[in-house]
């Protein structure tokens, strides 16, 4: 099983921040993964050179639906390549939706799917986000999905974007912060706490810098759960897939994912061509 992890932030693989990449967020995300995928599932991470090159800037919405077009592209091509799925390493989705009426192969987030299994973990969750900037987007999101009356609620850590990155290497003040905000969420009645980015969750699942103290890394705050976003998600993909494989139903081509025809393809050529500088694999 071959799957396609879509990175969101624009990098050039011989750049500082490529090499950031390379040596610490990709093994910490693989460590991650690690843990629950199948032995036998491929990974291979694709990176933009085109979109927002920060954090800072998926704190405000119109910055980040813009650079959205690379995640679609970045799986549109995956397809292409024989992949047999897609999951995108962004919390808030970007073009999930969309992106599902694109392709045949099955595509997974980040945020839907640990927001779907923690209904199934307990009754409410807590969202804790990037930026207080972040947290109205994220409620929207979680009222379309129909989650709004199994939400406790959208909190933000105090974090700057420069910072937050920085807990791949160094987990300490990332977690006493994180549990800060994890506490006000359970008193306002959350069951599960989910880490609402794609850098929170692997370092609070790891913790590096903090292993003696948290050798499991942390997992529960008071008793409560703490999500693997990037290990539930990963196993959501590997389940579509292997029901996919199976002949068994495993999307809806009725309504929300129903494709385009090949006319309306035809009048939407110009927006659909890829004109970008293109991804690297790592």
């Amino acid at each position: 099983m071959r799957i396609l992890l879509a990175g969101v932030s624009a990098v050039e693989e011989d750049s500082e921040r490529g090499q950031f990449v390379k040596t610490v967020l990709v093994p910490i995300w693989r460590r991650n993964l690690d843990l629950v995928k199948q032995k036998e599932t491929k990974l291979t991470f694709r990176f933009p050179r085109w979109g927002l090159t920060g954090l800072d800037a998926f704190f405000y919405s119109y910055l980040h639906n813009l650079s959205a077009k690379s995640v679609f592209h970045a799986v549109v091509q995956a397809e292409k390549e024989g992949f047999d799925a897609a999951m995108i390493t962004c919390f808030s989705d970007p073009l999930l939706w969309d992106i599902r009426q694109a392709v045949n192969i099955p595509v997974v987030s980040i945020g839907e799917s640990s927001m779907l299994l923690a209904t199934v973990m307990g009754y409410k969750f807590g969202v804790v986000t990037i930026s207080p900037y972040t947290i109205h987007g994220q409620e929207q999101t979680i009222a379309e999905y129909g989650l709004r009356d199994r939400s406790a609620g959208v909190r933000a850590v105090s974090e700057s974007g420069d910072e937050q990155p920085m807990a791949l290497v160094d987990a300490r003040h990332a977690i006493e912060s994180f549990k800060r905000v994890a506490r006000e969420l359970i008193a306002d009645g959350a069951e599960v706490i989910i880490p609402g980015c794609g850098l929170m969750s692997p370092a609070l699942r790891l913790a590096p810098g903090a292993e003696e103290e948290y050798p499991n890394g942390l997992t529960e705050v008071d008793g409560v759960p703490v999500a693997d976003v990037m290990g539930e998600t990963i196993k959501m993909a590997e389940m579509l897939v292997t029901l996919k494989r199976a002949g068994s139903c495993w999307i809806s081509r009725k309504g929300l994912y129903a494709q385009a025809t090949p006319r309306a393809k035809e009048f939407g050529q110009m927006v659909l061509k890829d004109d970008g500088p293109g991804f690297w694999d790592c």
